[in-house]
């Protein structure tokens, strides 16, 4: 017996195949193509995703450990902030805009004579965000009202996989935790919340708990793909909180830094949200766990920026490797904000990358360090606001690719002041979503503890107080300066030139 998790991403689909004692058995991927049609659009078209989930699963059946280790439960990761309009069979009548997508920004900006702030966010857990499905469904009622007058469905990518694996168009409250209708101390939609949004009953999704049986994939649909006809389709989770789950994180006190194309924090907590808190971007969200809450710090820099940085300045990234083995900083400042900045404050999505402090004789290593260095000071300045917000963090798990990077992470703990633990799992995402999975078909008594017992570490990145010390005060100068080049510079910035 296996199980199957299947990690929904931005720009691939990624699906693991695990045995019940966590041992990675097969993995396989499919790319899905991004659409940008124009600067700031970012969409994906369901029926190519939907195919790309078809050739994982098709890929992964032919896989001889399969063969001897039939899966038994498949469950899935994805994103909580994407959905699209469908017809009444789930057959989509538009592309899904992605979380990066620039469109429908006038929604962030509550309508007049709002008073603020707004009373929903705490019960909700999350500011008003452009990417929140409630605000992109008004995004599409104004953009495109003849194609809402059709959709009898809004799926989001973890419902339309459902809906064509096993007929039904679940989600989970870790997902449905990122629309602005969901409460949660009742754990459920705010009817007048849906009356002031005007969302319709027939776009919600039917929720179920993560790790609950859904039903078993569609028979004609496991001929197909070679899969067995009893397997069963079990409800997953939010990306974030599948990665957290597959790292090992599983308590209060526990931080999971996914070090990915954003560098992002998962921390399960017991806390409730305050204004101050989702002031400053943090947000609660729900977590399918006995902790059954969890923080998101979301910060979208990470490999993405590094990615760029390293096709712009010409610097592979085994060339940069070899040359990374300096301890001081870099003499010049970058400010890793290309695509804006969601802790600190709402107007901090305005600033943008920045680098300062180049002469001549600066070298390319010196503005890939700079790059890093600034995301690593990010992940310290996240834990001071996090215990400033009663949120401590006293031990730190990570995934991803970043963790790759033996400088880059040991630089994270020495500012971060705290060991960091690698995890061994090189999927967590997946592993995550089988774990759920696994409690689907009754094989695991619990989330947390099959956390605990399948997922280990690799190394540990203890702090280094020296090598830290030469950074403080680079830290600190960057930390004086943002408040100016926001005010001075990027609120003024225009659209065009």
């Amino acid at each position: 017996m296996s199980l199957l998790g299947v990690d929904l991403g931005s720009s691939s689909i990624k699906c693991s195949a695990y045995s019940v004692d966590g041992r990675l058995l097969a993995v396989v991927s499919h790319g899905v193509n991004p659409l940008h049609e124009q600067p700031g659009w970012w969409e994906t078209d369901p029926q190519d995703m939907w195919q790309a989930m078809k050739n994982c699963l098709l890929d992964i059946s032919r896989e001889p450990a399969l063969k001897k280790d039939p899966p038994a439960a498949l469950a899935i990761s994805a994103s909580g902030r994407e959905n699209f309009p469908a017809d009444a069979e789930g057959n989509p009548l538009g592309n899904n805009l992605m979380g990066a997508d620039l469109r429908g920004a006038e929604f962030e900006t509550p309508p007049p004579g709002t008073s603020l702030p707004e009373a929903w966010t705490l019960s909700c857990g999350h500011p008003r965000e452009r990417m929140d499905p409630v605000l992109r469904l008004m995004w599409w009622k104004k953009a495109h009202p003849d194609v809402m007058e059709k959709a009898r469905l809004y799926p989001d990518w973890h419902g339309f996989m459902t809906l064509r694996l096993c007929g039904r168009n679940i989600s989970e409250r870790s997902l449905i935790g990122r629309w602005a209708i969901y409460d949660l101390n009742t754990r459920t939609w705010d009817k007048q919340r849906m009356r002031e949004f005007d969302v319709e009953e027939r776009f919600l999704p039917e929720v179920l708990e993560g790790g609950q049986a859904i039903d078993r994939i569609k028979s004609e649909l496991a001929r197909e793909l070679g899969l067995p006809g009893n397997l069963l389709i079990v409800t997953g989770a939010h990306d974030l909180n599948c990665a957290g789950i597959g790292a090992g994180v599983s308590k209060p006190g526990m931080a999971c830094l996914i070090s990915g194309s954003y560098e992002n924090m998962l921390i399960p907590t017991t806390v409730d949200p305050t204004y101050e808190m989702l002031a400053n971007g943090l947000s609660i969200t729900p977590h399918p766990a006995a902790i059954n809450r969890s923080v998101y710090a979301i910060c979208p820099t990470g490999n993405a920026v590094l990615n760029w940085a390293r096709e712009v300045i010409r610097l592979p990234i085994e060339e940069s490797a070899k040359e990374l083995d300096r301890c001081e900083p870099s003499p010049v400042i970058a400010l890793p904000y290309l695509s804006g900045m969601m802790l600190y404050g709402k107007e901090a999505r305005k600033l943008r990358g920045t680098l300062l402090g180049m002469t001549l004789a600066t070298t390319r290593l010196d503005i890939l360090q700079a790059f890093m260095e600034g995301i690593a000071y990010d992940n310290a300045n996240t834990l001071q606001l996090l215990a400033k917000e009663g949120i401590p963090v006293n031990q730190i798990r990570a995934t991803g690719g970043g963790t790759r990077s033996e400088w880059w992470t040991q630089l994270k703990a020495d500012v971060m002041n705290l060991p960091i633990e690698v995890s061994s799992e090189p999927e967590p995402g997946t592993l995550g979503a089988a774990i759920l999975a696994g409690m689907g078909a009754g094989i695991y008594a619990s989330v947390e503890e099959a956390s605990r017992q399948l997922c280990g570490t690799v190394r540990t990145y203890t702090p280094n107080p020296e090598r830290a010390a030469l950074h403080i005060e680079k830290m600190k100068f960057i930390q004086s300066i943002l408040p100016g080049m926001l005010d001075g510079v990027y609120q003024k910035w225009p659209e065009t030139f």
